[in-house]
């Protein structure tokens, strides 16, 4: 699944843009599922998962992907808000 988010005329990609945000969070090696272009699976144990890996619980860079994620989706509902 590829998250779009719509914003009037234009679109984000939300997993690209977290993918841009996390980088400077370690080394990009091995590789992340949150820098990946597949899809992602979120599991109820916390582990974030692409095709290709995935990252345990308490993954220093899926918590911060996914705080970033809430900030994104809470400044798209206020703008929304303020638009009606």
């Amino acid at each position: 699944m590829t998250f779009i988010a719509s914003a009037g005329a234009s679109s984000i990609n939300l997993q690209a843009t977290l993918a841009a945000s996390s980088s400077g969070l370690g080394d990009p090696t091995p590789h992340h599922p949150i820098s990946c272009t597949s899809d992602l699976c979120f599991h109820d144990d916390n582990t974030l998962a692409c095709e290709h890996t995935q990252a345990p619980a308490g993954d220093p860079r899926t918590q911060a992907c996914l705080d970033h994620s809430i900030a994104v989706l809470l400044i798209e509902v206020l703008k929304e808000k303020e638009n009606q």
